[in-house]
């Protein structure tokens, strides 16, 4: 089994001397510096182990004189034991869909390994309930934070690492607010698929979004922007305004697509935010009578590491993310930020998708049409 992070471990040695009498409840507790310098811990660390004290009974402050050992302690064997096991909080938007299941399981599957258990919380894309959350999670060992399209909770965050909790973000991150965050090169996404579709006679190239409000796809429009100006094409921002398209009624989605139809000489090319709108976009091109590839194509972020390579992919280019070393590696940081006392660095760990080309449009057709009933 781990070890037990070292804000519990520096609990469970000090609950070990007051029990031996070690200190004497007329003299104040030691400092903070001295636990320190004793344990070669953070202030943030010593802090918090301090503060857990005091709000188990065990500790008691008085203004002006300090802190001292309380006259009449709680007797809980499961506190002398040195306290809860080690959590690792998930906040997540929700568990919709496989690619976060993904995540998760490398989560769960790499806080286990190093002797956490993972408590999954769904915000259901709800910034109240993505606050609500962060205040819970203060008795956490660990947060993992994949925050809900729209501002970021800075409050809430410092917070958490005000009181030695580390936090950890995936996917995205807030900009105004320096954070350890693991992510896929979302940059590097869009700028591959518009220049893959490019490199497929695509010339007008726009986006289909569900999350509008997110570093994840604002790195991706802008990996996006780079390939055309690279290729001298136009840049659309019609095409590429940042829409939720599932959430526009149908006439409003079709009226999308037939105009970037109608709007040019040659066949037009969506890259879609994830499957969930590239099913719906295809949908809407086949009840238009829109042949794929001839008049319309899409490309996108439909599959995942692991799918069977003779699954062709639905999208003309894929983006395969690699979704479990995403949940793999935020736990990783996470936990040994939490073992060693520490708050982890405020630095982005960035991980790569890879790509595959559609080689024929037949199949992938047929398998499309064969959904249709």
């Amino acid at each position: 089994m781990a070890k037990l992070p070292m804000y519990q471990q520096i609990k469970k040695d000090l609950l070990k001397r007051i029990a031996q009498g070690d200190y004497d409840p007329e003299l104040p507790f030691t400092t903070q510096r001295e636990l320190c310098d004793r344990y070669g811990v953070s202030m943030l660390t010593a802090a918090r182990a301090l503060s857990e004290l005091q709000q188990a009974g065990v500790l008691t402050s008085s203004r002006g004189r300090g802190t001292f050992v309380a006259a009449h302690r709680p007797i809980d064997p499961a506190l002398s034991e040195g306290a809860r096991p080690a959590t690792v909080t998930c906040i997540i938007p929700a568990l919709t869909s496989g690619d976060v299941m993904d995540v998760v399981r490398g989560i769960e599957r790499t806080a286990a390994a190093r002797g956490f258990t993972t408590t999954i919380v769904s915000t259901d894309g709800s910034w109240d309930k993505q606050r609500e959350a962060l205040r819970r999670a203060a008795n956490s060992s660990a947060v993992i934070l994949y925050p809900v399209d729209g501002p970021g909770d800075v409050e809430s965050v410092q917070n958490l690492r005000s009181a030695g909790i580390p936090v950890v973000f995936i996917d995205r991150y807030w900009h105004e607010l320096p954070c350890a965050a693991v992510v896929i090169d979302n940059h590097d996404i869009g700028y591959q698929l518009a220049s893959r579709m490019i490199g497929r006679g695509f010339e007008r190239i726009g986006a289909l979004w569900v999350e509008t409000d997110c570093t994840s796809v604002r790195d991706r429009q802008a990996g996006h922007i780079r390939a055309l100006k690279e290729h001298e094409l136009e840049i659309d921002l019609d095409r590429m305004a940042m829409l939720d398209y599932l959430s526009q009624s149908t006439d409003v989605r079709q009226e999308i697509l037939t105009a970037a139809v109608a709007a040019g000489s040659t066949p037009p090319a969506f890259i879609c935010a994830n499957g969930f709108v590239l099913e719906q976009a295809m949908s809407d091109a086949l009840e238009l009578g829109l042949r794929i590839p001839e008049d319309i194509d899409f490309a996108g972020t439909d599959r995942k590491v692991g799918t069977a390579s003779s699954i062709p992919a639905l999208t003309a280019v894929t983006a395969i993310l690699p979704q479990g070393l995403l949940g793999d590696t935020a736990a990783r940081i996470a936990c040994d930020a939490a073992l060693e006392g520490r708050l982890p660095p405020s630095s982005h760990t960035i991980l790569s998708a890879e790509f595959q080309e559609r080689e024929s449009s037949s199949l992938r057709l047929r398998l499309v049409r064969s959904g249709q009933g």
